[in-house]
């Protein structure tokens, strides 16, 4: 229970007691998660002597397996698992024939691989601003479209949905593909349809932050089946495997110059432990965060993060904005000297303040789009260019939500956020003013 007393204790920041002794518990949605149901799937494949997909003395299938259950999953005819999240959105871009002269429009708050995948396919990366979701602005997303603009990137930050509405509506009339990057939100809905199956192909992470994992790995899903062997052959040194796994004297007139970003069993096999668990995650973790949210909903100076379609988000974090950058640092460091954990994604900035990304550096010179002669235009980054992303970022605070917390660590959060905003109010200090 929060009562009055609680609200005007002297904050650990300031030499008070802590809310907590400890921290909370770490915040990896599948990884915490990680038991017996993996180790046995794990334990299969090295008892079978078979870690590779294709073929071994008694090959399970576990990769082949995964991929059939989580293309029912995200509602796709087919699913290619692959060996992290950047390859599935590096094989995506190649299934697309994304190269030279072409844009990709990607929102300016991402992890750097929705960007450098992008570099590394010899295109360009233009950024777009975010809404109140934290998401893709729809509005800037079509004002950012030329006649070189060839994919859209929605990325799916945090476990809450794009309005991917009125994104696929925008693409379909100026004949964009929209390859979804849903790396951090495998789980998450919008009006009730997995992110994943909206746009032409997309891409999903299996990483050890993101919600469900297998250490590193990802999954490419599509409808189209020229998309599909097309990912197929760019995952796989550009050829169609048959039954029998070999390449050996496979000689097939459309293949085409590919890599190795293959999944192994061990891999797959965690996956396919992890997938089964995902709507036991979800259905913990969007109450929880909507119990922290509502607990906190009248304190004046939080803007909650909007959730576009509906409450169709994972739940592994609750965001909200305050009125100002300052404010928003000053009462992180408040609930970290709590025990509370919360914190600002990417340090509050945009991806292109990456210096890879703001200096254009790439491998060679010979490797850079923005250096090559086939593009006729001269692109450049500077912090300030998407300024209400810079904002929004720069003011938000990060609340995580764990798969393995209690009730009490639920209510300590609350606590914490109470007893930090009423010591503001109780001494009028203007810290949060």
């Amino acid at each position: 229970m929060l009562t009055e007393k609680t609200n005007q204790e002297k904050l650990a920041l300031d030499g008070g007691t802590p809310v907590r002794k400890e921290p909370l518990p770490p915040c990896f949605p599948g990884g915490m998660l990680i038991g017996e149901e993996e180790k046995a799937e794990v334990l299969e494949v090295i008892e079978a002597k078979s870690p590779y997909r294709y073929y071994g003395p008694n090959a399970l299938g576990k990769v082949k397996t995964f991929e059939q259950e989580f293309a029912a999953k995200i509602g796709k005819k087919r699913a290619l698992a692959v060996s992290s999240g950047t390859a599935a959105l590096k094989v995506a871009l190649a299934a697309l024939g994304v190269g030279p002269r072409d844009e990709v429009i990607i929102p300016s708050v991402t992890f750097l691989a929705s960007v450098g995948v992008t570099v590394m396919a010899r295109a360009i990366p233009v950024f777009a601003e975010i809404d109140n979701s934290l998401n893709l602005d729809p509005a800037d997303f079509e004002a950012k479209i030329t006649d070189r603009t060839r994919v859209v990137m929605p990325v799916h930050i945090q476990g809450v949905p794009c309005r991917m509405d009125e994104i696929m509506e925008i693409a379909r009339s100026c004949g964009i593909a929209v390859l979804e990057d849903c790396a951090q939100s495998c789980g998450a809905t919008y009006d009730g349809q997995p992110v994943g199956s909206f746009g032409d192909i997309n891409a999903f992470s299996l990483q050890f932050n993101k919600v469900i994992t297998s250490g590193e790995g990802g999954v490419v899903v599509t409808d189209d089946d020229e998309l599909y062997e097309r990912a197929v052959r760019a995952h796989d040194h550009g050829v169609v495997r048959p039954e029998t796994g070999q390449i050996l004297e496979l000689y097939q007139e459309d293949a085409f110059f590919g890599e190795n970003y293959r999944m192994g069993e061990l891999a797959g096999a965690m996956a396919l432990a992890q997938l089964r668990k995902l709507d036991g995650m979800v259905s913990t973790l969007r109450p929880w965060r909507q119990r922290i949210q509502n607990a906190v909903s009248d304190i004046e100076d939080f803007e909650f993060r909007l959730i576009p379609g509906g409450d169709g988000d994972v739940g592994f974090t609750l965001v909200f904005f305050l009125p100002a950058k300052e404010k928003a640092r000053w009462f992180i460091k408040a609930m970290v000297a709590e025990n509370v954990g919360v914190y600002q994604l990417y340090g509050g900035d945009p991806v292109y303040a990456y210096p890879q990304v703001l200096n254009q550096k790439t491998a060679t010179d010979y490797d850079s789009p923005f250096r090559s002669p086939l593009c006729d235009s001269k692109v450049k980054y500077h912090m300030g260019m998407c300024p209400r992303s810079e904002d929004l970022l720069s003011r938000s605070v990060w609340v995580p939500i764990g798969t393995t917390m209690t009730d009490k660590d639920i209510d300590d959060i609350i606590r914490a956020i109470h007893k930090v905003v009423g010591w503001v109010k109780s001494t009028r200090h203007a810290r949060l003013k």
